[in-house]
């Protein structure tokens, strides 16, 4: 790895935005084509990558899962200090759960991630909570017909999102669930909301380590605003995954944090 990125990495740095859900409400409120919505809780920062530092995207996500840990004042926020962890800590962990017995042949089979950019994905986020007592069990969805994996994948996401509501007859229900860690080929992404829209189809709601907020979101956190229809929609866009992304992939996966009544049920 080369030194400059350690250097980035050893002081924690992520592009880092708070009270970025409260925004999405709003936006989804106002979209003349959302029929209704269910947004996480608001704890939840939207962690993105610094520039030229790779795939780290699992890492981005085990961050973004345990920022609402520590905010929330969940069970298993005493195994973290007042910031979620760094990559290389996140590493450590890792590797000890392996020490452990949690899904050991991770190692086998990376062979060994402490200090590489090697891509990690679900079942080494999976080693790393439960190791730490945090129970978050992985979750697949599989199918030859791609549509029937996607289509398992929306409702149970949409099903998980029902049993934490607070508010019944809303068009965007508002809850204080944890964010989801997904993951299909290639890549991983916070979910952070559904969305069914009025022609029918639906969205995940996704925080993309990937891509920062775009400045028209971030600019507006903490404050009230009322956009046209159109702009409201467009903006969205940036955090929505529906059929057109969805359909490259035939296989996905999920992490949620067990210690809610709500679950992904299928």
């Amino acid at each position: 790895m080369p030194e400059w990125l350690v250097s980035i990495l050893e002081r924690n740095e992520g592009v880092c935005k708070e009270g970025i859900v409260p925004i999405l409400q709003q936006l989804l409120d106002q979209c003349p084509t959302t029929e209704y919505a269910y947004v996480c809780s608001p704890c939840v920062t939207h962690i993105s990558k610094t520039r030229r530092e790779g795939s780290f995207c699992g890492y981005r996500n085990i961050q973004m899962l345990t920022s609402w840990i520590i905010a929330s004042g969940a069970q298993g926020s005493n195994m973290f200090g007042p910031k979620f962890p760094s990559i290389f800590q996140i590493q450590d962990l890792i590797e000890n759960a392996w020490d452990n017995g949690f899904n050991a042949q991770g190692r086998v089979e990376t062979g060994g991630i402490r200090g590489t950019r090697k891509y990690i994905g679900t079942p080494e986020a999976a080693a790393m909570f439960s190791s730490l007592g945090i129970p978050c069990p992985p979750q697949a969805f599989k199918d030859k017909d791609f549509t029937v994996a996607r289509n398992l994948l929306y409702a149970a996401i949409e099903r998980y999102f029902q049993q934490g509501l607070l508010e019944e007859d809303s068009k965007v229900h508002a809850t204080v669930l944890p964010p989801i860690y997904f993951q299909h080929r290639g890549h991983s992404m916070t979910i952070v909301g559904f969305e069914k829209q009025t022609n029918g189809k639906s969205n995940l709601l996704v925080f993309d380590p990937g891509y920062r907020d775009p400045s028209v979101v971030s600019n507006l956190v903490g404050k009230p605003f009322r956009h046209p229809p159109a702009k409201a929609s467009g903006v969205l866009e940036s955090y929505r995954r529906g059929n057109k992304y969805l359909r490259r992939f035939g296989e996905f996966e999920i992490l949620w944090y067990a210690r809610t009544n709500a679950r992904p049920k299928i």
